[in-house]
């Protein structure tokens, strides 16, 4: 009757530990599709260049990324829109702050500050981008880029993130083709809200 009593006892706190158990990796599944799914800085943001170019052009063009992802899968990029007459270029990237630790194994003083992107084009040209906002969120951080004077005549561009004081090598690998010259685009249409802050 003991032993009865015992086995029902183990068998009860089995069911709670496996129901706990569940509910864990239910609730970390959730929280993972969560992390994929979202995007930080979606849209566009109505900056002074952004309104400038727009004077020399009302043609606001899109498309999907085209290498969404880097090499060594850090650095992720999209909600590109450009003004190819304006010269002008703006996206988002994020990347993960995983890939950092990484780095800081091999380089233990390098500091997240020293991080910073530049915009490639084929001919080796480079652009500067303006931080336009930026923000962290689960493991990732996100930026949002804007370009000025950007020749769209070029074969493709390029956003390079640069690890200053690291080994090129390793920047090489979180590089990622954003435009082509040949892409097929497709016409932004400005929200409301967008349309209200360019007024």
């Amino acid at each position: 009757m003991e032993e009865s009593k015992t086995a029902k006892k183990i068998g009860a706190v089995i069911k709670i530990a496996l129901t706990v158990a569940l509910f864990v990796f239910i609730g970390a599944l959730v929280f993972r599709m969560c992390q994929a799914s979202y995007k930080g800085l979606e849209g566009t943001h109505i900056s002074p260049a952004f309104k400038e170019a727009y004077k020399k052009s009302d043609v606001i063009r899109t498309h999907a990324v085209n290498d969404e992802f880097s090499e060594n899968g850090a650095v992720y990029a999209y909600s590109l829109v450009y003004i190819e007459e304006g010269g002008y270029l703006q996206l988002s990237v994020r990347y993960n702050i995983r890939h950092i630790d990484e780095v800081k194994l091999t380089y233990p003083d390098f500091d997240e500050k020293s991080i910073r992107y530049e915009l490639v084009d084929a001919n080796g040209k480079s652009y500067t981008p303006t931080v336009l906002a930026d923000e962290e969120k689960y493991n990732y951080h996100y930026f949002k880029l804007e370009f000025t004077g950007v020749d769209f005549s070029t074969e493709m561009l390029s956003i390079k993130m640069i690890l200053d004081g690291i080994d090129i090598k390793v920047g090489e690998k979180s590089t990622l083709t954003v435009h082509y010259k040949d892409d097929t685009y497709i016409p932004y249409t400005l929200s409301s809200e967008e349309k209200k802050q360019l007024s």
